[in-house]
């Protein structure tokens, strides 16, 4: 009787989150009928019956049978079986009701007289109704905690934190324990900028090109939790040194049709985002469309001065101050479509498609002064320069995904081919005009690039009986990425425009990755876990660049072994202690190869260095987790060192020259030493309480040139959340993070930090809400001072990004979901019964 009562618990917890104080009261009245109820019950009549679906006429298996009295007192009860029947062994004669419940149905009373000396009572079919006003209510009660340990990592479970309803996936990332996300929306995990991001466990050329306006293209409504693995098994593409993200997008497997509807409207952003699901008994449709508005404002102001050095005593030669606005108004749209098919309990296929477009317009002006060492202005090279940049993207993506389920438990095959193409379009224009407003110069460009990228992929498991679990697969990326960009100019007004062929140039870049893994996982006693493994890739690298007329070729192909472990052992009270280590590897990406020269400021031009190559980082992590009651805490201490490091430099074109070049080298050796903490604690069960906090030391050492440079220093983010629900349907939540100053090997940077507030009001019995959320509303400005040093010139800039946000949603949600289960599909994942690992 209790190992039947741990076990439905199991499965509502686990699988479906159906925890009401209702429903666990009754079950734990059943499972503990008193002493003179069963002595009463000794010498009495047999009862039976079946429990049935009243719509399906499926059995209601593991449904509640109270037996009670005609005041309602408890005498005793049993739960059904697998076919949905009960039996009472012995009743004595008299009148009763039975009382029989179940999570997603009516409870329903069912009167029966036994009377003495019968055969035993047959009570045949007993139909219950289903209740999805009652399911729903549970589902929306049995929330998840915020943040869950894995043994990988953890999870962040967005869809319950309600200060992100209206948002983007950036403002998502910007809560998760691990991630910091600065003010021009660049993500970093632990210190580090190289991460995989992943979609449902899937690579998108979206994420690909240009991350930081990706992330504001994707609705923070669509995102259901967010996964961050920092000790990837062999199974993970070792692309990424720092770890992988893995952002999980809300779906429906509950049979029925079920949709929602939310609408934001807010000084930064707007938008709209529909989602339908559908699921009749073997198929499933998954369908959303939306849009997104979003706007940014912010100006920046910076002071170049240059100096000449002797006998280690600079003296200043002169001053260039720089004052720029901006403002991006960026549009994006996308439909997404998805379904799946189980022929049977063993084989199931999924697809989806994908299409997105966006328009991003950003208007710059950039005016540049220059003074003399005593601070007279020179008028003759003052410059003022208009700016506009229209950029257009267009992607698609595609996958078919087939599973293979075999009789034993666990033993599974995955074969998976992926299609993502991104095709962008770059018009830009400058005019730029002296002191008297005379146009002294006119520019114009157009670049069209393409990104494209095939994946087929097959992964096996095999479980052993009593010899742990094998993974192994084979995959292979094809990547080709390209862009034609023609440049012209004229020095006046009225000249025509012409064709620049040093800054016009055609660059075709293939990238094919062929890999191959092994994995071994072993489980002794329910205390121990190894975990061993191997990953082999081969990359086969080749690109052509044209200039000038003049064109260059690069091949180079290499490959790699990058082995891995983990060994943990559990304790009790869900205790965890957990030593990994890993090796990654991080390619280049396109805007890092592309030698494209932008020169629309003047003092400080940017390209590409298609000679790069690719770095490799060895991961090592110690981490121990434990969950109390309503506590969780998570601790952990890494380190990071990256060989061959890609990372972007400044250097004057020679000495005593304006003009700064950035771009990008294999700079050395990037060492990063640190802890992670992170608590989070229910109260009065209706409240949380989250804090987060990585501190790490970065060491820095680079030789550019015949110069070794060197830096370090201790860096920190810390963050925090907190919310509660109020009995009328009313829940307020807050969150904030805060980023310390961050340093490179040329620059330092201040901190940065955000905060929300939200507020929410559910109503037509939790179909609708309203919420209001403000970010940042106490300053009207984040500001940030980043100082460069070079050889020949000290750089202070200050950037105010305008990013005080209010804007409010809402959101209704329709349709009828039914609880169904799968018995033969439990049996072979072992779903509804006791949870691995």
């Amino acid at each position: 009787m209790a190992r039947i009562k741990q076990f439905s618990l199991f499965r509502l917890v686990g699988v479906f989150l159906l925890s009401t104080a209702s429903v666990f009261t009754k079950v734990q009245a059943v499972a503990a009928p008193t002493v003179s109820a069963l002595l009463s019950q000794t010498n009495g009549i047999s009862v039976s019956g079946t429990v049935i679906d009243a719509v399906s006429k499926a059995p209601v298996d593991f449904a509640t049978v109270a037996l009670q009295d005609k005041n309602g007192k408890l005498i005793t009860g049993v739960p059904c079986d697998a076919n949905g029947k009960f039996t009472f062994p012995n009743v004595a004669p008299g009148a009763y009701d039975l009382a029989i419940s179940f999570i997603g149905y009516k409870t329903k009373l069912h009167s029966i007289t036994v009377l003495a000396g019968t055969a035993p009572l047959q009570l045949g079919q007993i139909l219950l109704e289903s209740d999805s006003k009652a399911l729903e209510e549970v589902v929306v009660t049995g929330e998840k905690d915020l943040i869950q340990q894995t043994d990988d990592g953890m999870v962040y479970n967005a869809e319950n934190d309600i200060t992100n309803i209206g948002g983007t996936a950036a403002d998502v990332l910007k809560k998760v324990p691990s991630l910091a996300v600065d003010i021009d929306g660049n993500v970093e995990m632990r210190g580090s900028t190289k991460i995989k991001l992943l979609i449902n466990g899937k690579p998108s050329t979206m994420l690909a090109d240009n991350l930081a306006e990706a992330l504001q293209q994707i609705p923070a409504d669509m995102i259901k939790s967010v996964e961050v693995v920092t000790s990837p098994s062999a199974k993970y593409d070792a692309e990424g040194t720092a770890g992988v993200i893995n952002i999980i997008t809300k779906q429906s497997s509950i049979e029925g049709m079920t949709g929602q509807v939310t609408a934001t409207a807010g000084n930064r952003s707007n938008n709209l985002n529909t989602n339908l699901n559908l699921r009749k008994k073997k198929f499933g449709l998954r369908a959303s469309v939306g849009g997104n508005f979003n706007d940014r404002v912010g100006d920046s102001e910076s002071d170049q001065v240059y100096f000449r050095e002797e006998n280690f005593i600079q003296t200043p030669t002169k001053l260039i101050q720089q004052s720029s606005t901006f403002e991006n108004n960026g549009r994006s749209l996308f439909t997404q479509v998805g379904g799946d098919y189980d022929f049977n309990e063993k084989n199931n296929l999924s697809a989806s498609v994908r299409f997105n477009r966006s328009r991003n317009l950003s208007d710059r002006s950039l005016s540049t002064s220059q003074f003399t060492p005593s601070g007279e202005e020179q008028v003759q090279n003052y410059r003022f320069r208009d700016i506009d940049n229209l950029n257009r993207n267009n992607g698609f993506e595609t996958n078919l995904h087939y599973k293979r389920r075999f009789q034993k438990k666990g033993q599974e095959l995955d074969i998976m081919a992926i299609f993502n193409t991104n095709g962008s379009e770059s018009d830009y224009a400058l005019t730029e005009e002296n002191k008297t407003d005379v146009i002294t110069r006119l520019e114009q460009s157009n670049n069209h690039s393409t990104n494209r990228e095939f994946t087929f992929q097959t992964d096996y498991s095999h479980p052993f009986e009593k010899l742990g679990n094998l993974e192994a697969g084979v995959r292979a990326v094809l990547r080709n990425s390209g862009s034609d960009y023609d440049f012209r100019y004229s020095r006046s007004a009225a000249a025509p425009l012409v064709v620049d062929p040093a800054r016009s140039n055609l660059f075709t870049y293939h990238q094919d990755v062929y890999s191959s893994y092994l994995s071994y996982t072993y489980r002794w006693k329910k205390t121990y876990t190894l975990r061993v493994g191997g990953r082999y890739e081969y990359t086969a690298v080749t690109g052509d660049f044209e200039t000038n007329n003049v064109e260059t070729s690069l091949e180079k192909p290499f490959h790699n072994f990058m082995p891995n472990v983990m060994l943990m052992k559990r304790f009790k009270n869900d205790q965890r202690l957990r030593l990994s280590y890993s090796t990654r590897i991080q390619r280049p990406g396109i805007n890092q190869l592309n030698p494209y020269r932008n020169e629309s400021n003047q003092l400080n031009i940017r390209y590409g260095n298609p000679n790069l190559d690719a770095e490799i980082t060895h991961n090592s992590e110690l981490n121990y987790s434990f969950f109390l009651k309503t506590t969780s805490f998570n601790a952990s201490l890494y380190w990071r060192q990256t060989n061959n490091d890609i990372n972007q430099y400044q250097f004057p074109i020679r000495a005593n020259n304006d003009t700064l070049n950035t771009t990008f080298a294999n700079l050395g050796k990037n060492a990063t030493y640190g802890t992670s903490l992170s608590a989070t604690t229910r109260f009065h069960q209706k409240g949380q309480v989250g804090v987060n906090l990585n501190v790490f030391y970065n060491d820095l050492t680079s030789f550019i040139g015949r110069t070794m440079l060197s830096r370090a220093g201790f860096m920190y983010n810390l963050s925090g959340n907190a919310s509660y629900r109020f009995v009328n349907d009313v829940s307020v939540q807050t969150a904030g993070s805060f980023n310390s100053p961050r340093l490179s090997l040329q620059s330092r940077s201040t901190y940065n930090y955000s905060y929300s507030l939200g507020l929410r009001k559910e109503f037509w019995k939790r179909k609708g809400g309203v919420s209001l959320n403000v970010e940042n509303f106490l300053f009207s400005n984040n500001s940030i001072r980043t100082t460069v040093t070079n050889t020949n010139s000290n750089n202070y800039n200050q950037n105010n990004n305008y990013n005080r946000i209010v804007r409010v949603s809402f959101n209704f949600r329709f349709g009828k979901m039914e609880f169904k289960r799968n018995k033969a599909l439990e049996k072979l994942t072992g779903e509804g019964g006791k949870r691995k690992g």
